[in-house]
């Protein structure tokens, strides 16, 4: 069996950078080992296969290369950014059908605007337990709350006062993974409010590693519960921020987020490529 495979990148920056996200449109015939398999192959930090659905527009599932998680931001914000280009669709809102529920998408003509679920805030956590975990220096780390807050996945959001602080994290995988087991977390979202551009709110970085991403250079559904904690701990007469990502990786990202009082992320998409005839283990 062969399909086809785009290669995108979403949430890039001046067209470059982004984080990178297969997506897959022959999806009739597959099953979820070959989609795994795909993910796999591709190796990007997710792929989304699209999918008809009976309750929505469209149905997505996405796979990272090891798992099937429920949501994929930054996926999503590729696949609908592309389908517009490709002429699939026009601007529009439409519905998708996902294994975080049905959400809301706006497709406008340079950018693609997905409405998440609710943010969900976790329990604030004391800093001992995360400065001792990550090898991380107390004077470091801003006064804001060390706080989980998820929109589809579970994140520990973690306030460091510089850019310089931010880009010189070198966690262990290990590391990371025994602090989101030991808090029944998914990630940990590192962030400054130091800024490359005056007009934006913060820069980021993101470890995902229970996901087999050690870091990812921008994330839709992280965005999105960044822009509720915001909005409680930091900017809080504000409801739409702008979100640097990706530079510690040389992958310069740029999110949209707001809290009016849905959450919503945003961004743009470059394409890299499509593969014609990426064949597929039809015993898988």
């Amino acid at each position: 069996m062969a399909i086809t495979v785009f290669r995108t990148s979403a949430f890039s920056y001046q067209n470059k950078g982004g984080n990178e996200a297969g997506v897959v449109f022959d999806t009739e015939a597959l099953t979820t080992e070959q989609m795994l398999q795909v993910a796999q192959r591709v190796g990007y930090s997710e792929t989304a296969f699209l999918f008809p659905s009976t309750v929505a527009d469209y149905k997505l599932r996405y796979f990272t290369p090891t798992v099937e998680v429920p949501l994929c931001g930054h996926a999503t914000i590729a696949a609908f950014n592309l389908m517009r280009n490709l002429g699939h669709i026009s601007p529009s809102k439409i519905t998708i059908e996902t294994d975080a529920g049905i959400l809301d998408l706006c497709v406008d003509e340079h950018i693609v605007t997905l409405t998440l679920p609710n943010a969900e805030f976790g329990e604030i956590i004391e800093p001992k337990v995360v400065t001792q975990a990550l090898g991380i220096d107390m004077s470091q780390l801003l006064s804001t709350p060390l706080q989980s807050v998820s929109t589809g996945v579970k994140e520990l959001f973690i306030g460091f006062k510089t850019r310089e602080d931010l880009h010189r994290l070198a966690f262990s995988e290990a590391d990371i993974i025994t602090l989101c087991q030991r808090l029944n977390i998914e990630g940990v979202y590192c962030y400054t409010l130091e800024t490359i551009d005056p007009n934006h709110h913060a820069q980021s970085r993101n470890f995902l590693p229970l996901f087999g991403i050690y870091e990812e250079s921008a994330t839709g559904t992280a965005a999105g519960a960044f822009a509720a904690y915001l909005n409680r701990y930091v900017f809080t007469t504000d409801t739409a921020f702008i979100i640097e990502q990706g530079h510690s990786m040389q992958k310069p990202s740029l999110l949209y987020a707001s809290v009016t009082p849905d959450i919503r992320v945003g961004g743009a998409m470059r394409f890299i490529d499509k593969i014609i005839g990426f064949k597929i283990d039809t015993e898988a």
